[in-house]
């Protein structure tokens, strides 16, 4: 594997910004930019959200293109008929996708895609990785309507935390709302917040943060707002636990720096990317990073975030084993 650590793998989330959306040149420069970004990160395995196309199959042609200009691979084995590409359909247009290196075999039969019941869509895939099998999973939570957010997080918990019935996995995603992990002080033994602040607390009110924040009114009619964190501490209280607070990584914004981005246009950085693991994972994670280059500040909105695991040290999930081919959820 290509990780620090012997046997260790690297697991990147990225949203590429409506990739294949706009067929001008600025369009084939955007993508040039999104293949050298992937290419520099030498990740072992890629979740991609905001896969565009005119259809699905163009954008599942859009998806092996990426993969064999990047040196991945997307192919699932089916049981009837030829591979077709990891996509996960998207209800409203925007695509998922997940790819990995040459020497990583998917588990036939694992590979699941859910949007009926998302805004976006869910999807993930058990990847046999020369040891213990590991399921990696892609989703893009709702950028409106922070009750919808909450109400599918809670979907997405259902689908890969259950105890009853989980296998370790890694998804990686646009979460579009703030972390709410808390992290215990050794020192004190008090728990606080992973996160260093509330990113609008020091900005004026604008219509957008309706999507994003609790608000209320003081003694003489002003409003007054803060993050809400609900959507976060359902992933987290459910069992999804975010990896750059299990890390104790320092904290980096993932979105903001984006001429588009009216958060940013405003001063407000977020850090709204990133890598969620089941608790069997927790003692294999490594490292964390946030890669803010020139060129990934060029190919997109939101910048990569990559994970560092060792999949020998998985630990054994509440069936017994590190990991294996059944799916949950299905």
């Amino acid at each position: 594997m290509t990780g620090s650590t012997p046997g260790s793998v690297l697991f990147t989330t990225y949203n590429v910004l409506d990739l294949g959306a706009d067929d001008s040149a600025a369009g084939a420069e955007h993508y040039k930019a999104v293949v050298e970004s992937i290419q520099a990160l030498r990740t072992d395995v890629l979740a991609v959200q905001e896969i565009r196309g005119p259809d699905v199959p163009a954008a599942r042609q859009l998806l092996l293109r990426l993969a064999d200009d990047t040196g991945l691979r997307c192919l699932v084995p089916r049981p009837e008929g030829d591979p077709a590409p990891a996509l996960c359909p998207g209800s409203r247009g925007c695509h998922l996708g997940l790819l990995w290196r040459d020497g990583i075999e998917p588990v036939p039969g694992t590979f699941r895609s859910r949007n009926s019941d998302y805004w976006h869509a869910l999807g993930w895939i058990t990847l046999d990785l020369g040891g213990p099998a590991v399921r990696h999973a892609v989703y893009h939570a709702p950028p409106f309507g922070r009750k919808i957010r909450v109400d599918q997080n809670e979907l997405l918990v259902a689908s890969l935390a259950r105890p009853r019935d989980r296998a370790p996995a890694l998804v990686g995603a646009d979460w579009n709302g703030e972390s709410a992990d808390r992290i215990r002080d050794p020192a004190t033994g008090r728990w606080h917040l992973y996160e260093p602040g509330d990113p609008y607390a020091d900005v004026d009110w604008f219509e957008d943060l309706v999507h994003q924040c609790e608000w209320d009114y003081d003694e003489q009619g002003r409003r007054r707002h803060r993050v809400d964190r609900t959507a976060g501490d359902v992933l987290w209280a459910g069992g999804l636990h975010d990896a750059a607070a299990v890390l104790r990584a320092p904290w980096q914004a993932t979105v903001g720096h984006h001429r588009d981005d009216p958060y940013g246009a405003r001063g407000v950085r977020r850090r709204i990317d990133g890598v969620r693991v089941t608790p069997e994972v927790i003692p294999a994670l490594r490292a964390h990073r946030v890669t803010d280059t020139d060129l990934t500040r060029r190919a997109s909105d939101h910048l990569p975030v990559t994970v560092e695991y060792e999949p020998a040290a998985i630990a054994a999930g509440p069936g017994g084993q590190a990991a294996g081919p059944g799916e949950p959820g299905a």
